[in-house]
């Protein structure tokens, strides 16, 4: 049996799978409150991995919620994800029927969280970052980095700071874990 850690490359039917997915729990959602049911239909779906679900409209990010929880297959954390992007994501308004069609939907699925000993094993728009201190946690997916324009050290702090609530003098503390995804859009 495939560990969720590994990363290997899904096949286009599963990524397209995933997509619908993701698309078709929002629709469920707004309709009728409840998630789809699913039966996977492959290994690869049934995997025990985390992700997160991105929402953009316009170009411009509509929601993001994810889990590295990974005792769920895939396909639920995908629809779970997705309901909570739409729906759940503190930062945005729930969205609205009318604004389904102008969504394009984004998953990245989640490799293994390697603990790192500093800021000098991250590379920008290769890795994620993840800080923790306590109970206290957050990310940033790789692709922000690379959006942002910002190198490594300012990935971490800002992470920290902003996802973390971080002060400055607990950051030196703070466990720095990395991860890659494979991610994938409509």
């Amino acid at each position: 049996m495939t560990g969720w850690w590994d990363m290997p490359d899904l096949s286009s039917n599963s990524r397209r799978t995933l997509l619908d997915l993701a698309r078709s729990a929002i629709k469920t959602h707004l309709e009728t409150g409840d998630y789809p049911s699913f039966k996977a239909a492959s290994a690869e779906l049934e995997a025990k991995r985390g992700c997160f679900v991105t929402l953009r409209k316009g170009g411009k990010l509509r929601g993001c919620v994810g889990t590295f929880q990974s005792g769920s297959p895939l396909c639920e954390n995908v629809a779970r994800m997705a309901v909570a992007a739409a729906f759940q994501d503190h930062r945005f308004e729930p969205l609205s029927k009318n604004e389904i069609t102008d969504i394009l939907i984004e998953i990245s699925v989640l490799g293994e969280l390697q603990k790192v000993s500093g800021i000098d094993e991250i590379q920008t728009g290769r890795h994620g970052v993840y800080v923790r201190l306590g109970q206290r946690s957050g990310t940033y997916l790789p692709d922000v980095a690379v959006e942002q324009k910002w190198d490594a050290l300012e990935l971490v702090t800002r992470c920290a700071r902003e996802k973390a609530g971080l002060k400055p003098a607990e950051i030196a503390a703070a466990e720095l874990y990395r991860y890659e995804v494979e991610k994938f859009s409509e």
